[in-house]
């Protein structure tokens, strides 16, 4: 797993949160996260104003991301993992922390 490149795809991937980018969000779930969509997306506070990646940490082969959504009705800190995906990196687990 590129570093770098990863880095990049998750300051993307929270920038099309923000965008309400969704076939770019869904894109980077794993096929596994893809059903589970709608319920990530209502742990989002709505409409989602700003996003920042807090901490992304790599072990092995996979990252991990924690991401601050912000928005009119709250803030919500999410952690990912993330791993190799055949195009780009992909989400694999996700879940609200905090």
């Amino acid at each position: 797993m590129d570093e770098q490149t990863t880095k990049d795809h998750i300051h993307a991937h929270a920038d099309a949160v923000v965008r309400g980018d969704m076939d770019t969000v869904i894109a980077d779930l794993s096929e596994e996260l893809r059903p589970q969509a709608p319920q990530i997306a209502a742990g989002l506070p709505m409409p989602v104003t700003s996003a920042e990646v807090l901490s992304l940490d790599f072990a092995d082969a996979e990252a991990v991301a924690e991401i601050r959504y912000a928005g009119d009705s709250g803030a919500v800190t999410f952690r990912s993992r993330w791993q190799e995906g055949d195009e780009h990196p992909l989400i694999v687990h996700v879940e609200p922390v905090g």
